[in-house]
């Protein structure tokens, strides 16, 4: 019996031991109240908190001391800023590299009931008009595995030549709310961007995301011409991209809810596309649906180009409830399916395309391809109708799509009187009953599953609070199982006298 206790007694304490091994704690980080020299003891309250997160190289003493384990949580103190010799902040300083798990993953970010000032904003990482980056290359090298990095404003970064802004390296990483402005860039042209996953190094963002709430607005910056929004990201959603020269490029497998607008040539040459998904992440699927894409201008650039330079040859895209006006591109404004060498399937239901210029969907580029897209359920507003592009090609039209002249698409006249117009709160949205898209579409509830799941029922769109800098989420109706759907992205709804509601679901955690 007392052989058994003893054994017992050792099993426990190893528990034990093992347990406050890996104790999740709350660090507070203020630059303007905190001390590193205060331990991590006193760094778990908010009148004595840290100056500097122990990852940032700013970091000394007592801080810079710190490992991070899974679960630990750095709060940062809203309305503060960290300036170019504090930043930047490199996950893997330590050795070993600090990983979370997918369970307790070690968070970064904020507790917006901790602030300065009358109201809570965002803390500050001000480079000064200086490079500011790390060992790792990037403003923000995400290298570890399962952390997440949570509403921090970035301004005066000035690229030192094709560094990025926040790079992810591992695996599990998730970067949300973050915004990202006033950049500018030296004599160089190399090309930088917002937000980047290192796919060749480490775990190269395996079930890593992108989202939701990342604003990347160069709208206040001396230079658009060399930052581009977000280069290869397994699952990106519900940002906001403007006043780039590039909104989206690279690998993906899951783009939605996102909204780009506002383009510029690249000082480098580079294509100045809007959504450039040129392979899948893993795997042979892309999906890519809720998007809005609008006011493009420049030249040699794309709307929508998927699989534009893969060479997978069982790859399968799709793209649905995707909104797509004012294009000013010249080289594909409107839906373009499959590159130079890539063959595979490509299924586009239920977008909404506006263009003088050009197509509504296209499919491939010569001079060697050989896919087969699939349209149903759109609304091309053109004059040039849908086409298939380049040797090879299928185009297999299984109706319910409209095509439509810019007047029409605006009549108030009979028969149409549909006034569908980009001046309404959802662009292009059925205005009324008898609007020629409203129940014309096919009923497609039956696809309505796996990579197909949110066609019926993710019905929500993007849109920018330039207020505050935030990305607003409006939802719209979801499409009946039954009965005929409308044609385009849109189900009729009086959608055009709706205000922008907030995000529902939002909880402050208080600490």
């Amino acid at each position: 019996m007392t052989a058994r206790l003893l054994r017992t007694a050792i099993i426990i304490g190893f528990i034990l031991s093992t347990s406050s091994a890996f104790a999740q704690h709350t660090y507070y980080i203020s630059k303007s109240l905190g001390s590193d020299s205060h331990t991590s003891t006193q760094a778990q309250s908010k009148s004595t908190p840290w100056a500097h997160v122990p990852v940032m190289l700013g970091a000394t003493s007592q801080a810079a001391a710190h490992t991070p384990v899974p679960g630990d949580r750095f709060i940062l103190y809203g309305g503060d800023t960290w300036v170019a010799a504090d930043l930047g902040i490199n996950t893997c300083l330590g050795s070993p590299c600090s990983n979370g798990t997918s369970g307790s993953p070690i968070y970064i970010g904020v507790d917006q009931t901790w602030f300065s000032g009358a109201s809570w904003t965002r803390p500050v990482f001000n480079c000064q008009n200086t490079t500011c980056t790390t060992t790792g290359g990037a403003l923000i090298w995400l290298y570890s595995d399962y952390w997440i990095f949570d509403n921090i404003e970035f301004t005066n970064y000035k690229d030192g030549g094709g560094s990025n802004v926040i790079e992810i390296v591992g695996a599990g990483v998730q970067v949300e709310n973050c915004y990202i402005h006033a950049f500018s860039r030296g004599s160089g042209t190399a090309n930088s961007y917002g937000i980047s996953t290192n796919f060749s190094s480490g775990s190269g963002g395996v079930n890593s995301q992108i989202g939701p709430g990342n604003v990347i607005d160069g709208s206040d910056s001396p230079n658009q011409d060399f930052m581009g929004g977000i280069l290869h990201g397994q699952t990106v959603f519900n940002n906001v991209i403007r006043y780039v020269y590039n909104g989206m490029n690279g690998i993906f497998s899951d783009i939605h809810g996102n909204l780009v607008e506002y383009n510029y040539v690249a000082a480098s040459g580079d294509h100045c596309n809007m959504i450039f998904p040129q392979d899948t992440f893993s795997g042979n699927v892309i999906v890519i649906y809720n998007n809005v894409i609008r006011h493009a201008g420049c030249s040699g650039g794309t709307s929508l180009f998927t699989l534009a330079n893969s060479s997978n040859t069982s790859s399968v895209a799709y793209q649905y409830n995707n909104v797509l006006y004012d294009m000013g591109v010249n080289s594909s404004d409107g839906i373009g399916s499959g590159g130079h060498t890539a063959t595979g399937v490509y299924y586009d239901y239920n977008n909404t395309v506006v263009t003088t210029a050009s197509y509504c969907f296209g499919n491939g580029e010569a001079p060697a391809t050989k896919s087969t897209t699939y349209y149903e359920n759109n609304h091309c507003v053109t004059t040039i109708p849908p086409a298939c592009i380049g040797t090879g090609t299928t185009c297999v039209d299984n109706g319910g799509n409209l095509l439509q002249t810019p007047a029409q698409a605006d009549a108030n006249t009979s028969p149409q009187f549909d006034q569908v117009t980009a001046s309404e709160v959802y662009a292009y949205s059925p205005a009324a009953s008898t609007n020629s898209t409203v129940g014309h579409g096919n009923n497609l509830a039956s696809m309505c599953s796996g990579s197909l799941a949110a066609l019926c029922n993710d019905t929500t769109y993007p849109e920018y609070n330039t207020a505050n800098h935030t990305v607003v989420m409006r939802s719209v109706n979801a499409r009946p199982a039954s009965g005929a759907w409308d044609i385009g992205a849109y189900e009729f709804t009086n959608l055009q006298s709706q205000s922008p509601q907030p995000p529902t679901g939002v909880q402050a955690s208080v600490q």
